[in-house]
């Protein structure tokens, strides 16, 4: 089986169309691999935008991608019939979800069609990356970021442009490629469930009431002798998040413990970070209850 590791360069714009914001898409970049991981072929392809016909400073300055270099570009039916033929029959890998929830949306806008045509099987390249590199995935690793990270030298690779950062995502792949733990990462993309994966929005637990919360997780351990510490404080609710002051009954060290809750599409993670105590905030003694 050969793989194809695709990425997007988009306009965010405003749709008069859809009466809201969508990622339209201005570049297709993908590279094409054997069995090996090696690169075998490349597929490059800008797209001439027809929702918004100019692109946004910010865009031009992060891709340099000009407005007069749009002009050349193909209509999206076009490219994505183009890119289906390059990609037949291959493993599609992206690095994170972004770029196929984008091209999702696009199909949707210009196809008329809800799924993304030439889409069988998916892996995320930065889920599988992450995990391998024991990061956890309570913030997302930038593809850049897992390059250095990974002593990939990355210098002479167009970043910001699509067939060269799907050449930077195969090199990240590759350095950490490893097949029985791959291949527990393909998900079948031809089926509902994917794609209401796929759309789940994260969302964070605002409210203590909530009766998904499992209450056994507000705990702190103390972070200089380990000891389970004494909650001194009521929860107080603050940017999707919970903080009170604890201290540990052995070293008497004292902190504000902040735990978020963030909702999954199949899954609640349990996100814990010890801040310091500033004196002018120390609180009022919890009541024994």
């Amino acid at each position: 089986m050969d793989y194809v590791i695709l990425d997007l360069e988009w306009n965010g714009c405003y749709s008069k169309k859809l009466g809201g914001y969508i990622n339209e898409i201005i570049e297709f970049g993908a590279v094409k691999l054997n069995e090996n991981l090696e690169i075998i072929d490349q597929f490059s392809m800008l797209v001439k935008p027809e929702i918004c016909r100019r692109i946004r400073s910010s865009v031009k300055e992060l891709t340099s991608i000009t407005n007069e270099d749009l002009k050349n570009g193909v209509p999206f039916n076009y490219a994505v019939s183009k890119f289906k033929k390059f990609a037949k029959n291959c493993l599609l890998m992206t690095w994170s979800t972004s770029d196929l929830v984008s091209l999702e949306a696009n199909c949707s806008y210009y196809l008329g069609q809800p799924k993304i045509p030439f889409l069988q099987q998916y892996v995320d390249l930065q889920a599988y990356c992450q995990d391998m590199m024991g990061i956890k995935r309570q913030s997302s690793l930038g593809l850049v970021a897992a390059a250095e990270l990974l002593g990939l030298d990355v210098d002479d690779i167009p970043h910001h442009r699509a067939v060269g950062d799907s050449i930077v995502s195969a090199k990240c792949l590759k350095e950490l490629y490893f097949k029985p733990v791959f291949e527990s990462y393909i998900q079948d993309a031809d089926d509902e469930e994917f794609y209401q994966r796929l759309n789940f929005r994260n969302t964070y637990i605002s409210h203590l009431e909530n009766s998904t919360i499992d209450k056994s997780e507000m705990f702190f351990n103390c972070a200089k002798c380990g000891a389970r510490t004494m909650q001194k404080t009521d929860w107080e609710a603050k940017n999707k998040a919970f903080t009170a002051v604890f201290q540990c009954p052995y070293c008497d060290y004292q902190f504000k413990g902040r735990i978020q809750f963030k909702v999954r599409y199949h899954e609640i993670t349990v996100i814990k970070k010890v801040l310091a105590v500033k004196k002018a905030e120390e609180p009022q003694r919890q009541s024994e209850s």
